[in-house]
């Protein structure tokens, strides 16, 4: 009787030891979607929207809480959604399900007990421990120069993300209208081998455009066109204050 009690102890104490907290769980399932921004799309202004792959988690919460009314019916309504997706109980309607998709089924990776637990994280400090949607929204501080030149001359173009495509597996492809500004530069920088060669090569190229310059071939000429010419927009200071920008903010990306 003596070893029963020892063994059944013992599985709780290992049970227990490698239980996942809710914010564990909802890192693990959850946040690479909802959580995780992407980009920014800035139209030269203060005013920034932010990308993900799926609705915000601040704002998805809020509007579950709104929706459901009480803790019990949220909980009952993620459990019930997370394990059957339907398009039909979506809470941002049809222009949802065809920007983002349906989310993946997450049937069978998470006991109840973890599911009650991935819950009460989402409902009880969601406000406390996730940006809010007022402060995710704003520009905190001033921009340099510098990114204002890329927010007025490329951001359009290199920065803006139009809608993302996806063959049905876990991979994405993001839309924009020319080459994504930091693959852009990882490849600029690859290509050029020092920041002296970075900033005279866009110094030279955005004033005078050529096909035969170009870092990605016939076919994104095809796909993009030619950019169109940026001379006589900046001072040269300027244009060596933009290429800097870029080399430097992009450096780990």
């Amino acid at each position: 009787m003596k070893i029963k009690n020892i063994v059944f102890f013992t599985a709780l104490a290992i049970s227990t030891l490698f239980a996942q907290t809710g914010e564990e769980l909802f890192n693990k399932n959850c946040s690479a979607c909802h959580a995780n921004v992407l980009g920014v799309v800035n139209d030269g202004g203060y005013e920034n929207s932010y990308l993900t792959l799926a609705p915000y988690v601040a704002d998805l919460v809020s509007k579950l809480k709104e929706k459901t009314g009480s803790k019990e019916k949220f909980a009952v309504f993620i459990k019930e959604y997370i394990q059957n997706p339907d398009k039909r109980k979506t809470l941002y309607g049809k222009k949802a399900i065809k920007k983002f998709g349906l989310m993946p089924l997450l049937k069978g990776t998470m006991s109840d007990e973890e599911m009650a637990e991935l819950t009460s994280y989402l409902y009880g400090y969601s406000e406390n421990k996730m940006i809010k949607k007022e402060e995710y929204k704003k520009v905190p501080k001033k921009i340099s120069h510098e990114e204002e030149l890329f927010n007025k001359y490329c951001s359009k173009c290199h920065a803006t993300v139009l809608g993302v495509t996806n063959d049905g597996g876990y991979e994405n492809s993001y839309l924009t209208p020319a080459p994504y500004v930091a693959d852009l530069v990882s490849k600029l920088k690859e290509k050029t081998g020092s920041k002296e060669k970075f900033e005279e090569f866009i110094k030279e190229y955005i004033q005078d455009p050529d096909k035969r310059k170009t870092l990605y071939g016939k076919k994104a000429i095809k796909k993009f066109g030619l950019m169109p010419s940026l001379k006589g927009t900046m001072s040269d200071e300027e244009i060596s204050g933009l290429a800097n920008f870029l080399y430097e903010k992009y450096t780990n990306k």
